[in-house]
């Protein structure tokens, strides 16, 4: 079984028992959606790759369902500067993987110290997360980003050298580097968004010697506000009692 089937599998049992509902919610997505997809994915996977011509070649589990995940997730993002990182992001996720390609060494299989597979996920992963800066962008930048270095690839390939190689979206390897990519990419920004949200509610919160705990340094404006109210409400009604 190969990488992203494992992981797939495992994220399916999870959602099962009902773990990731934070990172669902920050990517406005439902635990019965998440599960339909991943479903789909795991599905789509066992698929065949569907070969249009001699040269271009997809896989529905692995290039077309979660590019139509990240196609949905910009839609919902809206014109914004959120949108704008998402951009930046996958472009910049996409020339990485592209630099990547070149350095790394590909004659022989006993050449490579590292599985470039792991390295482009590892480091898609990265980039990602630096760029997007949410979970959701953090998808979007990693899916697309091996996608469009890809397609961008085969392009090279075609107009600079013209060597006409065949390319194959979201099938074999490609799909496990967006696999490792994601999980690391948005287990990056759970991990970081959740560590500034602590320090965050640290700094809001103060130490009362009285008790020993922390207690809250100030109250919420809106709470602030029905208190007055309500005190200003007893006052009055004191007043007109005497």
């Amino acid at each position: 079984m190969s990488i992203s089937m494992v992981v797939v599998t495992v994220v399916i049992l999870l959602l099962l028992f009902g773990a990731g509902q934070r990172v669902l919610d920050k990517m406005k997505m439902s635990d019965t959606w998440a599960l339909i997809i991943m479903i789909a994915l795991a599905v789509g996977l066992m698929i065949p790759p569907i070969n249009i011509g001699a040269y271009f070649t997809f896989s529905i589990g692995g290039f077309l369902i979660p590019f139509a995940i990240c196609i949905y997730l910009l839609i919902r993002t809206g014109w914004s500067w959120d949108l704008f990182r998402a951009v930046i992001g996958t472009l910049g996720t996409a020339g990485i993987i592209l630099l990547l390609d070149y350095i790394l060494p590909s004659e022989t299989p006993e050449s490579i110290v590292v599985d470039n597979v792991l390295l482009y996920g590892l480091v898609a992963g990265i980039v990602a997360y630096v760029l997007g800066r949410s979970r959701r962008n953090a998808f979007i930048c990693s899916v697309l980003g091996i996608t469009l270095a890809s397609v961008a690839q085969f392009l090279i390939n075609l107009l600079g050298f013209n060597v006409l190689q065949k390319i194959s979206l979201g099938a074999g390897g490609a799909f496990d580097a967006i696999v490792i990519s994601t999980l690391i990419a948005v287990g990056l920004a759970e991990l970081i968004g959740k560590t500034a949200e602590k320090m965050v509610e640290k700094k809001e919160k103060k130490f009362n010697m009285a008790t020993g705990e922390f207690s809250e340094e100030k109250e919420n404006q809106v709470e602030k506000e029905e208190k007055y109210i309500n005190d200003k409400k007893e006052t009055t009604e004191e007043n007109s009692e005497e």
